[in-house]
């Protein structure tokens, strides 16, 4: 004898084989999604809307059991955003131009690639703070403007490995002179973070829109660390050979480029 039927499709369907729809009380049952939730992700889009007979009345179907159960597993085994949750749900459905779906989750193949292996945990902001000697409100300040990013943990702000290694490296910038009472306030560096997210933003855009459909996640994760470590040596290089020749130029020239003029304000 075969075993009884366990498949959601077959629970699902009725005795002559067709699908068998639910009330909206017998999907909260097969889910275990509440109805405020479940018309939630109708509103937001995550869930197609429900066939409905007559007015009042809904019918749900199959594709509500699998993609509540979806959201429920990316929401508990990778705590994605329900943005993120979104993205996929649209891929699925053919609406994201570009097979973006396939690269959802790739920050995660990225990870070991990208992370130093002798400082891979996440340190308290306090911790890092007290240990360099940076006094909390001017770290707060580069956070405010986006150089500095966070994670929260139960109320507490944490740093990975590299924005801790950036609170310590800003501290040796402070040390240098680059300070308040010498014209470098916090929103002079506000610039290189503006700087940052655009650049990055088109860098990713552009990784996305030109592999998602060429390559798997795990050879789109290696190219992609190949990509950003050697640009990250190649960066500083292009920023300080720019650097000394904007000065040459100044000493020729004896002025500034047009549309600077190096003064501060005192408002």
């Amino acid at each position: 004898m075969s075993n009884p039927p366990d498949t959601a499709v077959e629970r699902l369907s009725s005795a002559d084989g067709s699908p068998r729809s639910l009330k909206m009380r017998e999907l909260e049952q097969e889910t275990g999604v509440g109805r405020e939730t479940i018309r939630f992700y109708i509103r937001e889009g995550l869930l197609p809307e429900p066939e409905r007979p007559k007015r009042n009345v809904a019918r749900y179907a199959q594709v509500h059991v699998d993609r509540l159960k979806t959201i429920k597993k990316l929401q508990q085994e990778r705590f994605l955003p329900l943005n993120v949750i979104k993205t996929i749900m649209k891929a699925q459905d053919g609406e994201t131009a570009g097979g973006i779906g396939g690269f959802i989750g790739l920050e995660n193949a990225l990870y070991p690639l990208l992370a130093d292996p002798k400082n891979l945990e996440p340190r308290r902001l306090v911790d890092v703070a007290a240990e360099v000697g940076f006094p909390m409100e001017e770290i707060e300040e580069l956070i405010s403007v986006g150089l500095v990013k966070t994670d929260n943990r139960d109320g507490e702000l944490w740093l990975n490995s590299r924005n801790a290694r950036i609170v310590s490296l800003w501290r040796g910038i402070r040390d240098a002179g680059f300070i308040a009472e010498n014209g470098y306030t916090t929103d002079v560096w506000r610039v290189y973070a503006e700087f940052l997210d655009w650049l990055v933003r088109e860098e990713v855009a552009t990784f996305y829109g030109n592999l998602s459909q060429r390559l798997g996640q795990t050879e789109a994760a290696t190219m992609a660390a190949a990509g950003v470590q050697t640009m990250n040596e190649i960066l500083p290089l292009m920023r300080t050979d720019r650097i000394v020749r904007a000065i040459a130029d100044i000493s020729e020239r004896g002025e500034l480029p047009q549309g600077v003029d190096g003064e501060t304000s005192d408002d």
